[in-house]
């Protein structure tokens, strides 16, 4: 029998560790990352709610407008 004891010759198995925690500076950039990405989403949001605000005011001052110039280009029936 060989005295051999490197790890490649070992038949016992060796306990496994759980995976190490993540560092707490990795954690707490993730938490930074999200928090930020959460408020730029919040913002476009309200860009979005309010950029379609707009159109709808402008759409419907140009359906206005539309009608009344409908309404002087139409003459009267002269009878």
């Amino acid at each position: 029998q060989s005295t051999d004891m490197s790890p490649a010759s070992s038949t016992t198995s060796l306990p496994v560790s759980p995976l190490p925690e993540e560092p707490l500076f990795f954690k707490d950039g993730i938490k930074d990352e999200c928090a930020v990405l959460k408020l730029q989403l919040k913002e476009r949001d309200e860009l979005i709610a309010q950029l379609r605000e707009e159109l709808e005011k402008a759409q419907c001052f140009q359906k206005a407008l539309a009608s009344q110039a409908d309404k002087s280009t139409q003459t009267e029936l002269v009878g």
